[in-house]
């Protein structure tokens, strides 16, 4: 799955998906990674698009409810060791 910044078509996350005995979807390998570098806490809420083509957009409100954008230089790079 390619998870992405619903305002930034540029910075892409390679996230594995499982799905459970009832087909519901997780965010498994690589969704860690993304939560550390976009800061998620407890109380945030997420609104995840799927587009199709394994591609997902993803917004990020914080507990205030605020759009949380974050555009780093971290996105997609594979060849980036975890911290």
């Amino acid at each position: 799955m390619h998870l992405r910044e619903a305002s930034s078509g540029f910075y892409r996350w390679i996230v594995d998906v499982i799905y459970d005995a009832r087909g519901k979807m997780y965010l498994h390998i690589g969704w860690e990674k993304f939560a550390r570098r976009h800061s998620l806490e407890a109380g945030f809420i997420l609104l995840f698009s799927y587009f199709g083509d394994r591609d997902m957009s993803v917004k990020v409100f914080d507990e205030t409810r605020c759009r949380r954008d974050k555009h780093d230089n971290h996105g997609d790079n594979t060849d980036e060791e975890d911290d």
